[in-house]
């Protein structure tokens, strides 16, 4: 069961996503964002936790559900996401991996799941929700755990 309620006109979940990039640091992996029909934006691939699971096994869980390949997953922010307009509220843990080759992914369109590989240089053409996603996809290290709170999920 995951972890998500509503209440009243209130939404609120909690998940895992994760930043994958190859071994080179030249690409990076990108789910669609359904929600927004105006044009193309994108989300980390990711999902709901599910009751009494924590974040890294959730990541580890949904990466080798949709993507089928095993990482080890490393925690480097918490995003906090506050839409006021939809009154949704929705805490995010940010994970980071690495693979040898996407080629070892086993599709990049499940039917539900849309995946992009994009090239890091080109990574500012892109709307990526929330937007500090985007500073830190370009990192080259990452060191401690970074924290922002949100305001710009849904806006188009």
């Amino acid at each position: 069961m995951e972890i998500k309620f509503e209440a009243e006109e209130l939404k609120f979940n909690v998940r895992s996503s994760c930043i994958i990039k190859d071994k080179n640091h030249k690409q990076v992996l990108l789910s669609d964002m359904r929600g927004i029909k105006s044009h193309k934006a994108y989300i980390l691939p990711g999902g709901r936790l599910d009751i009494m699971e924590n974040s890294k096994e959730a990541i580890i869980r949904e990466i080798e559900e949709e993507l089928g390949i095993k990482t080890n997953p490393v925690l480097i922010s918490v995003e906090e996401i506050i839409e006021r307009t939809t009154n949704f509220h929705m805490m995010e843990f940010v994970y980071y991996a690495e693979i040898d080759d996407f080629n070892k992914i086993k599709t990049l369109d499940d039917g539900w799941d849309k995946f992009e590989i994009v090239k890091l240089d080109e990574i500012d053409k892109y709307d990526i929700r929330p937007k500090p996603i985007k500073e830190l996809i370009k990192l080259g290290q990452y060191n401690g755990i970074g924290h922002h709170i949100n305001y710009d999920w849904g806006e188009e």
